[in-house]
């Protein structure tokens, strides 16, 4: 029962990873004066996206483009190294975790086959690699701050802000990390959960 309930929970790391790579990972909105829209910037792996009512536009981190009062025209490329950082480690965590899930279930459908306890010790160093790979990739951002103040040439929106803290809020601006970030680190506890199952495991 303490495997299936490990590998469900390894099921789990493998769908939170893929809403990792779905839903952004961090969000800027500038509330414009004597505006009735929002200027919102949302961070992605490769690119980030600025919304200005019913206008969108998709920027390049390595290109010289801005999103109005959030970033200036620069290239954002030490931005993008963090975002490169944390979604390659989110793929290897993935793919631990699911290589993780695979391993559970040979233990519980091959119990006389894998009854070695290497099957189980290699089962449980996956669990634990998925979740060191899956923390250091939800602890990158946290160098978000230093790579937007790298990348904004003491842009004045910036200072004091994003460029200081990885979230806060004032009048104009507000800027949080996104659910990508939250769902990868809901990943990383189910599969520290689905190790301890396997641990606990009696095959």
């Amino acid at each position: 029962m303490k495997l299936k309930i490990g590998i469900a929970l390894s099921v789990v790391v493998v769908i939170g990873c893929v809403i990792g790579f779905i839903l952004p990972w961090y969000q800027i909105t500038y509330n414009i004066p004597f505006s009735n829209n929002d200027a919102v910037a949302t961070f992605r792996w490769k690119d980030y996206k600025c919304e200005i009512g019913d206008n969108s536009n998709t920027l390049k981190y390595d290109k010289l483009e801005s999103c109005a009062g959030i970033t200036i025209l620069n290239k954002m490329e030490k931005t993008g190294q963090i975002f490169d950082t944390c979604l390659s480690f989110l793929v290897i965590g993935a793919a631990l975790s699911l290589g993780a899930g695979l391993l559970q279930l040979i233990l519980l459908l091959s119990p006389k086959l894998c009854r070695s306890i290497v099957w189980k010790i290699l089962c449980i160093g996956t669990s634990c690699a998925a979740v060191a790979i899956l923390f250091i990739s939800f602890f990158t951002l946290l160098g978000l701050p230093k790579a937007f103040n790298d990348d904004s040439n003491g842009f004045n929106s910036c200072k004091d802000r994003w460029c200081k803290n990885i979230y806060g809020s004032d009048d104009n601006f507000k800027w949080i990390p996104g659910g990508g970030w939250w769902a990868t680190l809901v990943a990383c506890f189910f599969a520290l959960c689905s190790g301890l199952f396997t641990l606990a495991s009696n095959r």
